[in-house]
């Protein structure tokens, strides 16, 4: 998950210099977890409030041919809300090995918690390595992350300590009840 920025901004405590090294380091990585900002970072390329589809798709095959087999592409603005607003809660992964791009648009929840990205990626590894298909992993993850949240959206907690993990820990163990993936 290379942590560079997020809103089309680099991250202040980021570097131009840490961008290059970024792009070194996926050259070595099978899986990565780059949210829409990242993207454009690591591809050098300007950020598009409205991307279309062939434009995301082409950024996330460029990723791949710098070393990774899979790439997921988090926060993507593949979807907008009933005010016409674009909505940051598309993923949209590339698996190299068969040339197909899968796609999950989740519900969009006002809230935002530190972790949640390496929570994601961490259930996408372990599905991965118990031999779950990709689009499995990505559903798994994406159910997880949001069941967390909205664990944790009605408490008076400060949103800094995260998403209650350990209320939705057991539901790693229950099989998918339905999927919400697409190939697209």
């Amino acid at each position: 998950d290379p942590v560079l920025g997020e809103d089309g901004q680099l991250i202040p405590t980021m570097t131009a210099d840490m961008v290059r090294r970024m792009r070194w380091l996926i050259g070595r990585a099978d899986v990565i977890t780059p949210n829409y900002t990242e993207v454009c970072l690591l591809l050098d390329v300007p950020y598009d409030r409205e991307p279309d589809m062939d434009l995301l798709k082409g950024y996330l095959r460029e990723l791949s041919l710098m070393g990774p087999g899979v790439v997921v592409g988090t926060s993507m603005p593949l979807t907008k809300n009933p005010l016409g607003e674009w909505e940051y809660s598309s993923i949209l992964a590339y698996e190299k090995s068969i040339d197909k791009f899968w796609r999950l648009d989740c519900s969009y929840l006002p809230a935002h918690y530190p972790g949640t990205g390496d929570s994601f990626t961490s259930v996408i590894t372990g599905s991965l390595l118990q031999g779950d298909s990709l689009p499995i992993a990505l559903d798994r993850a994406a159910q997880f992350i949001l069941q967390g949240i909205r664990s944790t959206f009605g408490y008076r907690m400060d949103n800094r300590d995260g998403i209650l993990l350990e209320r939705v820990l057991p539901n790693l163990n229950t099989p998918i009840q339905s999927a919400t993936y697409e190939l697209v």
